[in-house]
């Protein structure tokens, strides 16, 4: 069963600048992925987020799981169900930041031990960013 929370709409980086970021930080995506975050930027939709966050957790596994990520319950554990270790969280979590102009501190980091609680700091630090560039 796939999770999904209503949230609401956070877009926060222009066309271009999303396009920009896209070309240097996602070469090598699939284009799906990179259209997921260039929608998510303009709309800010959380399925959208969702989409290219696990795509790129995805990317960067060292076994990925037979289903797709977003085919998973967001209680997926991070660890111990698809066993990344820190460099791959490291990995995807300095890019998403690059990609959302956001920082995470490392004790929000360690709350996030799952697809969802991933999901969702992101979501929450980009609409916090988006509230205060407003």
């Amino acid at each position: 069963m796939v999770w999904m929370t209503p949230h609401r709409p956070v877009a926060m980086i222009s066309p271009a600048e999303a396009r920009r970021r896209a070309n240097v930080e996602l070469a090598g995506f699939p284009a799906s992925i990179t259209e997921a975050y260039i929608d998510f930027t303009q709309r800010g939709d959380v399925v959208l987020l969702r989409y290219f966050v696990l795509g790129i957790m995805q990317f960067y596994l060292a076994r990925p799981p037979q289903l797709p990520l977003t085919e998973l319950p967001g209680t997926t554990r991070l660890v111990q169900d698809l066993g990344c270790d820190s460099l791959t969280i490291i990995d995807m979590l300095f890019l998403v930041e690059r990609l959302l102009d956001i920082r995470l501190s490392d004790d929000e980091l360690s709350r996030a031990t799952t697809i969802e609680g991933m999901v969702e700091l992101f979501h929450g630090r980009a609409a916090l960013n988006n509230k205060a560039s407003v």
